[in-house]
């Protein structure tokens, strides 16, 4: 990046960029989605095509982006043991009875992998579920490859994400919609005032108010104080793991309705082809 090789603060202080973890998880799901997309009307080694049931579906894809952004939050501090998690989704995904592929899989007592708890617990009537079939396994491994690059997972240390900048960003259009055009003078009033709500919330616009001579009634400071509940109130709810799992079942219901209804009617929109 011509920025960073500028080095603007000087030879002593040298800029390293990281990743967020959320968009390089989404990376997994795009570049999949590319090759469900690529590879829709080809066959594969198998005379079959990439998509329908038992192959690469929508639903697949979006647990293995969910698995891959798992295993880098969860070895943030080594790239090592990053890259052995991601193989590990890779693998189990996989497996079959005649070729288990849990090589990477945690092997300790509250292990993940079901197959290597059955070893541990001594189950030998383990049967694996349907795995991804070897014509898909063989076109998705390059995406596994080139997403665990070393390079790439380095910048991934520390589990950083953009979330909190992208909730301000969010604030900030809602004073300043994308949709209408506005001045720089109108930009900056709306970044100011929504960087004061973000950090210290709604009540801090009691005091902005106050400085401009305005007189503010009871009504709205009680206003003011019930948006900072709800907002409180809000974040708590979503951090909850019960809540996030709903989100996420209702995420994967829409993509198996979205998949269904296209096995019946076919794909009219193509993104690569538009």
């Amino acid at each position: 990046m011509p920025f960073l090789k500028n080095k603007p603060y000087g030879d002593d202080y040298l800029i390293q960029k990281i990743e967020c973890v959320g968009h390089v998880q989404k990376r997994m799901g795009t570049r999949l989605m590319k090759l469900k997309l690529v590879y829709s009307k080809k066959e594969l080694s198998d005379g079959k095509t990439i998509g329908g049931k038992g192959r690469l579906t929508d639903s697949l894809i979006d647990k293995l982006a969910h698995y891959y952004g798992n295993a880098i939050r969860c070895n943030s501090t080594s790239v090592k043991e990053m890259r052995k998690a991601i193989w590990a989704v890779w693998g189990h995904s996989c497996s079959t009875d005649d070729e288990p592929i849990h090589w990477f899989c945690p092997t300790n007592p509250n292990t993940w992998c079901k197959y290597n708890a059955a070893i541990n617990n001594n189950l030998q009537n383990y049967k694996h579920k349907p795995s991804v079939a070897k014509a898909v396994q063989d076109v998705i491994k390059p995406v596994f490859a080139d997403l665990s690059h070393p390079a790439l997972l380095k910048k991934c240390l520390g589990g950083k994400t953009q979330n909190p900048n992208e909730s301000l960003n969010s604030l900030i259009w809602k004073f300043c919609p994308k949709t209408i055009g506005s001045r720089l003078q109108i930009a900056e009033i709306a970044a100011n005032l929504e960087t004061s709500v973000f950090n210290d919330g709604n009540q801090i616009l009691i005091s902005i108010l106050e400085k401009f001579g305005l007189k503010i009634n009871r009504n709205v400071c009680v206003s003011l104080a019930e948006r900072d509940n709800r907002r409180i109130f809000t974040s708590r709810q979503r951090c909850l793991q019960s809540s996030f799992e709903a989100r996420r079942a209702k995420k994967i219901k829409k993509s198996k309705e979205i998949e269904l209804f296209q096995e019946q009617e076919g794909i009219y929109f193509y993104p690569v082809e538009f």
